[in-house]
């Protein structure tokens, strides 16, 4: 309640399922502090951050995340801890194909106290990559979609990248630079600037929201 608006607007019935699955997330699943202790409130931040996306999908339990890996600062490619704020190589979350996330403490705690890039969340965007998750490979088509629904994404995802490229899009440029990262951008945008994409980015947002089973941009009017 007190770090995330995502939760606030949750209605009652969805709110029940997303303690359920947070219940089951920080039991079942390891948080492990690399040089740096997590406490209870940087569990309850990673564990919320994966479940905000499944919240809709009644009984989900992750079972493709083997263990979240929490570093004290942003980290380079040699995952070298690094104070420098600077763009890439210095990275504030990754995602693994083998199941592991890898999250900054601090870009963690920003992404939820509003203080990160607008409209970013790291815990947001690297489970977004784990739903991406096809075979042990990133795709940029995300998991449980029946062929038309395949076809239907990859459509979507070829308009708006023409957006982005003709400088048309409210999305991340940073989702140009493969289809896995203009995957996780579109996520992150849909959860936390529901009302923007919704305007903005209609098709996208109704895809994302039969997807998740989730309604943002109706719950934060209505909670407004």
């Amino acid at each position: 309640m007190r770090h995330s608006a995502q939760y606030r607007w949750l209605p009652p019935d969805v709110q029940q399922e997303f303690n359920r699955q947070l219940q089951v997330f920080l039991t079942d699943k390891q948080v492990t502090g690399v040089e740096t202790d997590v406490t209870d409130d940087t569990r309850l931040l990673v564990a919320a951050s994966a479940v905000s996306l499944t919240a809709g999908w009644p009984g989900y339990t992750w079972d493709q995340l083997s263990e979240v890996l929490v570093y004290p600062e942003h980290f380079d490619r040699d995952y070298q801890f690094t104070l420098q704020h600077t763009p890439d190589p210095v990275l504030t979350g990754q995602a693994h194909p083998w199941g592991v996330v890898i999250l900054s403490r601090p870009a963690l705690e920003a992404s939820f106290a509003g203080r990160g890039r607008h409209g970013s969340h790291v815990g947001l965007h690297e489970f977004a990559h784990l739903l991406d998750l096809q075979q042990a490979r990133f795709d940029g088509v995300p998991s449980y979609l029946r062929d038309e629904g395949m076809r239907r994404w990859v459509a979507l995802t070829n308009r708006e990248r023409e957006r982005l490229e003709h400088g048309m899009s409210t999305l991340d440029p940073y989702g140009l630079s493969s289809p896995p990262e203009l995957w996780a951008v579109a996520v992150e945008a849909f959860f936390q600037n529901p009302v923007v994409i919704a305007d903005a980015h209609r098709e996208l947002y109704e895809f994302l929201a039969s997807y998740f089973n989730q309604d943002p941009a109706k719950w934060s009017q209505r909670a407004a």
